[in-house]
């Protein structure tokens, strides 16, 4: 789509909104309501002639876009509509721990890597386990178009399914636990925070580093209190979105 074809929503001026933000928000309806993922938007000196604007107030506007994963900049083509964010739900009524990796069809998990370790210091001490256990270590990727969108890595105590590595690893790991080795989970904590992509991260997900990702640790209990699994997924947050129903209850 090209500039011309664009039509800008009107600012609405409020005492207490700054330009920036009026602008930013103009073009948050532009994006949502008229455009489409893949589609330039006007450069940023046409939208200040437009609204009658500085530059820099575009800028910043567009800038805070592009934090927020609306909007990415091509060096030397413009500024493009990125695709909305998945939204990944924090629960799922089929299986408590059917969210996020263990919700998406099988056809876009890949797994990168898989081997038996000894459990690192934090895995020990995380799943209560005796030192020097030999733990799985599995890790996949989640790919759209063969562009990887987020990655897990998953430990397993090697006495809770010691043949793992030979079943089907693009299944969830849990169903896999539950259905041959009878370990099954009964509940399991959650932890959700952003960070920033470091060098091993980006190259994983080929994002910048510093990227903003989102990191969820789960850690997953048997009926008898034993610790099944603890995994770490990261979520580019430029893909995602998790999202959760609240309801009052009786």
């Amino acid at each position: 789509m090209s500039d011309v074809e664009i039509e800008l929503p009107p600012l609405h001026s409020t005492p207490s909104t700054p330009l920036w933000l009026q602008v930013k928000h103009a073009l948050r309806d532009l994006i949502t309501f008229r455009l489409r993922s893949g589609d330039r938007i006007p450069s940023e000196t046409e939208i200040g002639r437009i609204y009658d604007v500085s530059r820099v107030t575009v800028r910043q506007a567009v800038s805070s876009l592009v934090d927020e994963g609306m909007l990415q900049k091509q060096q030397g083509r413009g500024t493009f509509v990125l695709a909305q964010r998945l939204a990944e739900p924090l629960t799922d009524p089929v299986h408590f721990l059917s969210s996020g990796f263990d919700a998406v069809d099988p056809e876009h998990i890949r797994v990168f890597s898989a081997e038996t370790v000894d459990a690192p210091d934090w895995i020990t001490a995380k799943l209560g386990l005796r030192p020097g256990e030999d733990v799985h270590k599995i890790r996949k990727l989640l790919e759209f178009d063969d562009e990887p969108a987020a990655f897990r890595t998953s430990f397993i105590p090697v006495r809770v399914a010691p043949d793992l590595l030979a079943m089907d690893l693009s299944r969830p790991l849990h169903a896999l636990v539950a259905g041959v080795h009878a370990a099954e989970p009964s509940e399991a904590y959650e932890s959700i925070e952003f960070i920033v992509a470091d060098g091993f991260r980006a190259d994983m997900l080929k994002v910048r580093v510093s990227h903003p990702l989102i990191l969820v640790e789960r850690l997953v209990y048997g009926g008898s209190g034993e610790a099944l699994e603890c995994s770490r997924a990261y979520y580019r947050a430029d893909r995602f979105r998790f999202q959760h129903r609240l309801k009052r209850g009786a």
